[in-house]
């Protein structure tokens, strides 16, 4: 056929819209996330899709274009038996509003494609299921999976990842498109999907079989293999070597300006109290009064560069999940008991992010330290240095002027 009616059009087929959109609206259930108006109009849509590429005639498209906006409506009934509800209520419907008897029939041929377990032979049934499989395992199949599984859940079945996954998989290979248009267009993707769905089955396998081995280990057993990567073991060593060496060159220039300044001031104490040296030579008290003072202030600063910092991040708590973030500086877990550390640091080896985590932050608060170590070690030196320039001036006005 050259030309096929617009199925949006037909009287019938607005109807049928009309009434899902009434259903759904009057039988309202939050727990339907899958077999909604929108999965139905979506279906609806293929269909058109799929009848007008395959050039088909008109009256299997209007009656697959009914039945797609009515396929899913007794999901909201009887939830194990939803398409054979559906197909109740379309012929019920039908009837009610006077549909001629070849429409009823046809759309009673397609919806019981979707229920029979042999190849659907009639047009109109080919035409839906095509449609309805195009929608639910077509391009947004990994979008649609996680929807149904929750469906199903909420409904009150329980489905394990790993079942559901193999589920999902069998579903696969079970598809088979019928009409040319869906066999071109959408059986390619059946191939890409499978590939996907089997690499995520195999790595839940994994992971299982893991998680059982790991539950047969003792504490620190095989966790060489779920170590970081070269790259960041070389990251991490390199950033906490210079962590390090940053803290021990600033202990080391903060142990200088205590010296310095230890020294200086007891000679400056000593100097003015001998031989009552204030009193023959008062004009020194001035640049000596400057320099104890700064001298002093400086002394202080470089001591609070160098004094010992103990973060306790973990102090007061007993969450152990909270514990588990911060472990790895000691001030964090002395006071822990020996099994809880055990249990927590068998933890952390376990879980990439967990260890990950725990180091990051680690080297953060090692970072925050060294700002303050560096932030009093610059205010101790540019004291130090103010206070010494002025002493000098001011011992130099007080000799010669």
């Amino acid at each position: 056929m050259s030309s096929i009616p617009n199925p949006e059009t037909a009287p019938f087929v607005q109807e049928a819209r009309q009434y899902a959109l009434q259903w759904f609206n009057e039988h309202n259930d939050p727990r339907m996330v899958f077999h909604t108006y929108q999965q139905a109009a979506e279906v609806f849509r293929l269909a058109g899709e799929i009848g007008m590429g395959n050039q088909m005639n008109p009256e299997y498209v209007e009656a697959a274009s009914v039945a797609a906006w009515l396929h899913n409506l007794g999901y909201v009934i009887r939830y194990d038996h939803g398409w054979e509800e559906s197909r109740q209520l379309s012929v019920a419907f039908l009837k009610k509003i006077a549909a001629p008897e070849p429409l009823i029939q046809r759309v009673y041929n397609a919806l019981t494609g979707l229920l029979s377990s042999e190849p659907p032979t009639m047009p109109e049934a080919q035409l839906l299921v095509d449609a309805v499989h195009a929608q639910q395992f077509g391009a947004g199949f990994f979008d649609h999976s996680p929807l149904l599984k929750l469906e199903m859940e909420l409904k009150g079945q329980d489905i394990p990842m790993e079942a559901w996954g193999q589920y999902q998989l069998q579903q696969l290979l079970n598809i088979t498109y019928y009409t040319p248009y869906a066999k071109e267009k959408f059986a390619p993707l059946l191939a890409k999907h499978l590939l996907e769905q089997k690499s995520r089955v195999e790595k839940l396998q994994r992971k299982r079989s893991e998680d059982d081995e790991d539950q047969l280990l003792r504490k620190f057993q095989m966790l060489e293999r779920k170590l970081p990567s070269s790259g960041i073991q070389t990251f991490f060593r390199t950033s906490y070597r210079n962590h390090i060496n940053l803290s021990s060159i600033a202990d080391s220039k903060a142990n200088i300006m205590i010296s310095v300044n230890a020294i200086l001031i007891s000679v400056m104490i000593s100097a003015i109290s001998y031989k009552n040296i204030t009193e023959t030579t008062p004009m020194i008290m001035m640049p000596t009064v400057i320099f104890l003072v700064t001298g002093l202030t400086s002394l202080t600063f470089a001591v609070l560069s160098a004094r010992p910092k103990v973060t306790r991040l973990n102090e007061g708590t007993h969450d152990k999940e909270r514990i588990k973030q911060n472990l790895f500086f000691f001030g964090n877990f002395v006071n822990l008991r020996l099994d809880e550390y055990e249990e927590a640091m068998d933890a952390i080896f376990r879980d990439g992010e967990l260890l990950y985590g725990n180091m990051v932050r680690d080297m953060y608060n090692l970072g925050q330290v060294l700002d303050k170590k560096y932030r009093y070690l610059t205010l101790s030196y540019n004291i130090f240095i103010a206070g010494f320039i002025a002493t000098v001036v001011f011992f130099m006005i007080a000799l010669f002027f």
